[in-house]
Formats: C-alpha cells, sequence, structure tokens
C-alpha cells in the first residue's frame, strides 16, 4: 500500500511538472506582446530532432558600440535583458543589461552564449522552430529571408508563435 502511495505521488509530480512547464509557454503566447523579428534560417535537419529550422535573430547579436550596455563584463551563460524598441514593423534592441528594466519597458531575456570585440551573443530560447518532415528544406531554400512573430510577457519570457514567408504565414497541414 504504501509503495503505490509513493507511486502515484511520484507520477503526480511528473504530471503537474509538464503542465506548468506547458502552462507557463501557454501563458506566454496567450498574453504576451506579439512583436515582429527579422531572421535567417540555418541547419533545417538533424537527426534525432528531426526537420526543424534553426533561426538567427538580428538582435542576436548585439554590438555594444551602438546598442548601451549598463556595463561592458557579460560573462557566458549571464542572463541578459534586452529592452526593445519598434523600428516600422520590426522590433529592435535599444538597449542591453544585467538586471531586469523598470515596468512599461518591452524587453526580452536571454542568455549570453559569447562576446568578443564589443560584441555580445545572446540566446533567447526562441531559436528552434519544428516542422513537418522535408518541409525544412524548403525553408532554407526560400528566396525571401522567414519573419517570425513572438510572444513576450511582461517577465521577458519570449515563445516562437508564427512564421511568415514573403508577408505569408507558414501553415502546415
Amino acid at each position: 500500500m504504501r509503495r503505490r502511495v509513493w507511486f502515484i505521488l511520484a507520477v503526480g509530480l511528473q504530471v503537474t511538472f509538464l503542465v506548468i512547464m506547458i502552462g507557463m509557454k501557454w501563458s506566454t503566447l496567450a498574453f504576451g506582446t506579439k512583436i515582429m523579428l527579422k531572421t535567417r534560417p540555418v541547419d533545417p535537419w538533424d537527426l534525432f530532432r528531426g526537420d526543424y529550422v534553426t533561426l538567427n535573430y538580428d538582435i542576436s547579436e548585439l554590438d555594444l558600440n551602438t546598442v548601451p550596455a549598463d556595463r561592458k563584463d557579460f560573462k557566458r551563460n549571464e542572463t541578459v535583458y534586452v529592452v526593445l524598441k519598434q523600428q516600422d514593423k520590426y522590433w529592435e534592441p535599444s538597449a542591453v543589461s544585467h538586471q531586469k528594466p523598470p515596468d512599461g519597458s518591452l524587453f526580452i531575456r536571454g542568455t549570453v552564449m559569447y562576446g568578443y570585440d564589443n560584441r555580445l551573443r545572446v540566446n533567447y530560447g526562441i531559436e528552434s522552430y519544428y516542422v513537418p518532415q522535408h518541409k525544412g528544406r524548403d525553408i532554407e531554400r526560400s528566396r525571401v529571408l522567414p519573419e517570425v512573430e513572438v510572444s513576450v510577457d511582461r517577465r521577458g519570457n519570449s515563445a516562437l508563435s508564427r512564421l511568415f514567408i514573403d508577408g505569408k504565414e507558414v501553415k502546415f497541414e
């Protein structure tokens, strides 16, 4: 009887953890601010993951000579906050900080991959977009760079919501 209770408790905790993870992404997608980002696809297929497109964003490579930073000493795997401003259709970085920006600023939270020569490479967790089998190469071969709609919540969490090519949403059936 006691083993059964522990088993049910262990399974229940795992299910609860998964529901919380899914709920957090769903919350970001449902209630986050929708922004458009410019992208460039890379590596459309992986043996273990299937077809996907790795997206490289314009906001992923920050030039600290043009994007103000609270300080210049960024370390690998450090959390950073990139304040975004809208320029026409797309959003661009306007500042990068080690601290969460004040309320009212739209920002996205990322992780420093590396820094060199006043440049900073940041990963936001939205760099992979899974697609149906054999569709990744089609996206990579497209002559028009994809655009992405990303939802960003008030805590800087982000989730990729839609992919566009030549202004048209890519729908997979």
